[in-house]
């Protein structure tokens, strides 16, 4: 121990985040940018606007992690450096239900004097008046003619201006129903709620821009409102077509944000309103290089790569496709294990980093998954196998039209990088096609293909290049190994009754295979129903969002950081559905008598799809990561509140980047099937608004995602 009673050095401090999720500040994200295409194409639209005034829609479009909010708040700083007003720049997180909810939300960040401050423009005295003057309300209509023909909006922010109608005309903008004032004034209910909260929106934005010459605002994650009850329909679309053409009427610059697909749910004419859309750029290795240098001078004052290296860079680069968040949360590890090791950044660093924060199949189950599916699709075939002379290398798996010199062989290797590997992967090929000619050879890849190298080897081989990915790899490997063996079949010649022999054999293969895969499932399920019949009749064997606990077992969490928490699991519920029906299964009034029983037949229907079994696993292991999660920093919180020294900070940095590392790749799509089981379960006795149960899998995402960095972040704002 030191002078100060604190732990002795271990290290330098991490310049780098362990979570690298985009915090919205008003300053910007609070880290650094590197200028990247993206960057660039978005920065120069927004220029062109704030020297131009003319109102502009740009979208950012990219895939979890690209840096989409990133770069939406950064050009929110660089708008507010150049007009020097925080108030003419926005960011709004889209809701996942309906424009209403938007609209309240974007007017949750301006206040009702702001908005009042707005209007005394538009007063004939300048020193301003406590009572709107005749006139004001066919000025104010006039004036809002670019945006909303509707009356209402120039009657309503007149009345705004009188101190003993103001708070019935807010309510009224904020989208309640008119009061008696109003309706005394000739405003009426609106017959759709949604249409006038979109052309409040303008309204607001009118305000905003004639007054201070320019209006820019964020509409970050748009995609959960398209997708809030499944795919738009013409309303949505007609709502988001009316709130891209107010704004741009409004002389604002609008930026919406979303993933890919977002697109492919737009229909035409609302892609037409839309000016550039700007994708996201991957980072090259320079762009790497530039970060480190960054980040360590913000850190350190001195702009370093080491302990990286410039081969280090680009190989992580490479492996971590230039998406932004991985080379983050890869730097923080490598930096951590070379600070450890007292090394630079080696390949082996990166290669181990990659494979156990990403979860990525080595070479050993990559040869396991193939054998799965030339074993399921009843393929005889041999590992190892010689093909050649003895000075050649074995092929990992042959796979032969029996009776004839003839197979398809499958190859492994590791991510291929240079171009000399690609030569010795082409010589490859000309050394089995010269051993056998009528052969056909697949290249599998454990790891990163760049497309240059793709398109190089696809010329070579018999197909392209399949580079593993869990969720494609058994439908891509076993669509190639029977279109190139039908290839192999034609191009021999060989007749019709081996051919039907061969067929019938591998059938047969087939079945036997699934039939063990049967029993061996069977087998699994009594194992897991006799662990839950000992689960609910035990101490501890009862569904509730966390165990019980004993009094003083642990310090209460600060109430922030507990109702992050609480609020994830409610979510989870709200979406899922499963707990609540499981328990109404065995619910007393439901099984008291055996006629008015349904024995759970509803949930036994639904679970009766694959999809949806798959679904409720995703839920339930999600419910136990979020509280295995709050365990762990309920226990670190309680040991470490005081005083937490930078070794316990980083324990913290570890929990909340382990949640978040296993969350990212967690099927969390899969919830959306979950729909039905979450609407069914619920009645209009829960007061459950039906907007809010038709949450979507983008929506869950948007709540679970990140978790890990906000309790972070809560922690250590004390």
């Amino acid at each position: 121990m030191d002078a100060t009673g604190g732990p002795p050095a271990v290290g330098p401090v991490n310049p780098f985040s362990p979570t690298a999720v985009a915090r919205v500040t008003e300053q910007g994200v609070g880290a650094n940018t590197v200028v990247t295409a993206a960057v660039r194409d978005a920065t120069d639209q927004l220029d062109d606007y704030l020297r131009t005034g003319v109102g502009a829609v740009v979208a950012l479009v990219g895939d979890y992690g690209t840096g989409k909010t990133h770069l939406a708040v950064e050009l929110l700083a660089h708008a507010r450096s150049v007009t020097g007003a925080a108030g003419q720049a926005i960011y709004l997180d889209a809701p996942g239900d309906t424009f209403l909810s938007l609209h309240r939300r974007f007017l949750s960040r301006l206040s009702r004097d702001e908005v009042r401050e707005l209007l005394t423009a538009y007063l004939p005295d300048p020193t301003g008046t406590t009572r709107p003057v005749d006139g004001l309300v066919g000025r104010l209509r006039a004036s809002l003619a670019d945006v909303t023909t509707n009356p209402a909006f120039g009657t309503a922010l007149a009345m705004l201006l009188d101190p003993s109608t103001e708070a019935v005309a807010w309510d009224w903008l904020s989208g309640h129903p008119p009061g008696p004032a109003l309706l005394a004034a000739g405003v009426t209910p609106s017959a759709d709620v949604e249409a006038t909260a979109v052309e409040a929106m303008g309204v607001l934005a009118l305000l905003h821009s004639r007054r201070h010459d320019r209006f820019v605002l964020v509409l970050d994650e748009l995609d959960k409102i398209l997708t809030a009850g499944g795919r738009p329909d013409p309303e949505t679309m007609a709502r988001l077509q009316r709130l891209l053409g107010v704004f741009t009427s409004a002389g604002a610059f609008l930026v919406i944000a979303g993933l890919p697909d977002m697109l492919h749910l737009l229909s035409t004419d609302v892609r037409q309103r839309i000016g550039p859309i700007v994708r996201m750029s991957a980072l090259t290795g320079e762009d790497v290089r530039t970060f480190i240098r960054q980040t360590q001078l913000r850190a350190s004052g001195t702009a370093q790569l080491a302990p990286f290296t410039v081969e280090t860079t680009e190989y992580l680069a490479n492996l971590a496709d230039g998406v932004p968040r991985r080379v983050i949360r890869l730097c923080y590890h490598l930096f951590q294990r070379a600070a450890q090791a007292g090394t630079p950044v080696t390949h082996v660093m990166v290669r181990e980093v990659v494979r156990v924060q990403f979860d990525l199949a080595n070479r050993q189950d990559v040869a396991a998954d193939v054998r799965r599916v030339l074993t399921q699709d009843g393929w005889s075939y041999q590992r190892d196998h010689l093909v050649g002379s003895m000075r050649d290398l074995p092929v990992d798996f042959w796979i032969p039209v029996e009776e004839r010199n003839a197979g398809c062989c499958v190859l492994l290797t590791e991510s291929v990088l240079k171009a000399e590997e690609v030569d010795d992967l082409n010589r490859r090929v000309v050394a089995i096609r010269a051993a056998v000619a009528d052969s056909e050879v697949i290249l599998v890849v454990v790891g990163h293909l760049p497309a240059e190298f793709a398109a190089e080897l696809a010329g070579t081989f018999s197909v392209e290049p399949i580079v593993h990915d869990p969720q494609s790899f058994a439908e891509d490997l076993s669509g190639s190994v029977k279109a190139l063996m039908r290839r192999l079949e034609q191009a021999i010649g060989a007749d019709a009754l081996t051919s039907v022999r061969q067929r019938v054999e591998r059938i047969h293969r087939q079945q036997s295979n699934t039939q063990r895969s049967i029993e061996h499932l069977s087998y699994q399920l009594d194992e897991m129903r006799g662990e839950l019949r000992q689960d609910l009749t035990g101490p501890a064997g009862r569904l509730s969002v966390v165990p019980e606990r004993h009094p003083g077992a642990t310090l209460p969490l600060p109430g922030r950081v507990a109702r992050v928490f609480v609020e994830a699991i409610a979510a989870l519920d709200q979406i899922a559905g499963f707990e609540r029906r499981l328990r109404d299964a065995f619910a007393p009034h439901r099984v008291a008598t055996v006629g008015g029983a349904d024995g759970g037949q509803a949930l036994r229907s639904l679970l009766r799809s694959r999809d949806v079994q798959r679904a409720v696993g995703t839920s339930v292991v999600l419910r136990r990561l979020i509280e295995a999660f709050r365990e762990g920093v309920e226990q670190w919180y309680d040991g470490h509140r005081a005083n937490p020294q930078p070794t316990d900070l980083e324990r913290l940095d570890l929990l909340c980047e382990t949640y978040d590392g296993i969350a990212e790749y967690l099927p969390l799509f899969q919830l959306d099937t979950l729909s039905g089981l979450a609407a069914s379960g619920t009645g209009a006795e829960d007061g459950g608004d039906p907007v809010e149960r038709s949450r979507t899998w983008s929506q869950a995402r948007s709540v679970f995602d990140g978790l890990g960095g906000r309790v972070r972040q809560l922690l250590l704002a004390g």
